[in-house]
């Protein structure tokens, strides 16, 4: 199925809209140019704006370069579950957990 054909609900639109508008903030408030993020990432500037503008036909791969380059993998991290990456260690001491309350 060609990129133009595919479908995407209103809600994946909507998504990807609020992902392109805050990744372009967090490129501004680190006061980078699409060019200096394209040196960065190695990614074209004009592939990067259709992902600040919500297109959703850019790649996942595209996202996670970018999302790297800005320093904000942390987000997906917490997205995706990796709780030994986001949480604190929690104690192996389960005593508390026997109380009666």
């Amino acid at each position: 199925m060609a990129k133009t054909t595919q479908f995407h609900s209103a809600a994946a639109l909507d998504i990807a809209a609020r992902l392109g508008d805050r990744l372009r903030r967090a490129r501004k408030s680190q006061r980078r140019t699409l060019a200096d993020l394209e040196q960065s990432s190695r990614i074209h500037r004009q592939t990067l704006a259709r992902l600040e503008h919500g297109d959703p036909t850019v790649s996942f791969g595209v996202v996670l370069i970018v999302l790297e380059a800005l320093g904000q993998l942390a987000d997906l991290e917490m997205l995706v579950g990796n709780p030994e990456s986001v949480r604190p260690l929690v104690s192996d001491d389960t005593d508390s957990l026997n109380r009666d309350f």
